[in-house]
């Protein structure tokens, strides 16, 4: 595939209209397998019931769970395992270490649970915007920090938190407790299909990625003809052909994750 992949989001909530036509969002293996903005690699390494008993539990936590900030920490992992400090991670340490082999095999299979979980996380933030209760819950912080109680007057209460600042809208409550891009880029990479590109809406990412010295140039006319053979979005585009490891800002290839050595087109929206 030559063609770029929206990121970091993965849930069609989130990337809103921030997705041009030709860009395509990954999926890890649990949106709709017709939908035209979608992705899904051929080679997943999970699928079927298998993914879906180790989707049940996620799936579990992610209803038990009620604070968006403590579902953004349900998206990560450590050290590539799951239930990490659980008898189940230990387990899965001691047979890596019987039979190397192993190792590739559950890194493909964290990388895509590790998308899975990202999407499920997005699309509950979704939910709960939809629903108004990240405002709510983003006034009931903000009351607690200036020191209010629920019981205090709810005009005054309103008052208060109208003179400390404006509340943010949806999107930005949505892109405060979302997985960061960060945890999801080495999966990400993992799983997008070899010569897929990353397209990048969001300009907090693209400015980190210049200011660590990566050098993006005004794309060319030739890769954005491929790129999208409908035509282009109508804002300024700059690309650069990058490794996963320098754009999480290492100095140097990581051993435990070679994929990241293997570079990719990243396009970004020049705002």
């Amino acid at each position: 595939m030559s063609g770029l992949l929206f990121f970091p989001h993965l849930h069609p909530v989130l990337a809103g209209e921030d997705l041009p036509a030709g860009v395509h969002l990954l999926d890890p293996g649990l949106g709709p397998e017709d939908a035209a903005s979608r992705l899904r690699p051929d080679a997943l390494p999970l699928g079927g019931e298998e993914l879906t008993a180790f989707l049940r539990e996620f799936d579990r936590l992610r209803r038990e769970v009620k604070n968006p900030k403590d579902l953004a920490l349900l998206g990560g992992t450590a050290d590539g395992h799951f239930f990490a400090e659980t008898s189940f991670a230990a387990r899965e340490e001691l047979e890596d270490a019987l039979d190397p082999s192993r190792v590739a095999g559950r890194r493909a299979r964290s990388a895509q649970l590790a998308l899975c979980l990202a999407y499920m996380v997005e699309e509950s933030l979704g939910e709960l915007a939809g629903a108004g209760e990240l405002d709510a819950r983003f006034r009931k912080a903000m009351a607690e920090s200036l020191g209010l109680e629920a019981d205090d007057d709810a005009e005054e209460l309103a008052h208060v938190l109208d003179e400390a600042g404006a509340l943010p809208q949806p999107a930005a409550l949505i892109a405060e407790f979302a997985p960061s891009w960060r945890r999801t880029l080495p999966a990400f990479w993992a799983v997008a299909p070899a010569g897929a590109g990353l397209f990048v809406a969001d300009a907090d990412i693209a400015d980190t990625w210049r200011d660590a010295g990566i050098a993006f140039a005004p794309a060319s006319e030739a890769d954005l003809a491929v790129w999208f053979p409908d035509g282009a979005p109508d804002v300024a585009l700059e690309a650069v052909r990058e490794t996963g490891w320098r754009l999480l800002g290492r100095t140097r290839p990581d051993p435990e994750a070679p994929w990241l050595d293997v570079p990719r087109p990243v396009v970004v929206a020049k705002h």
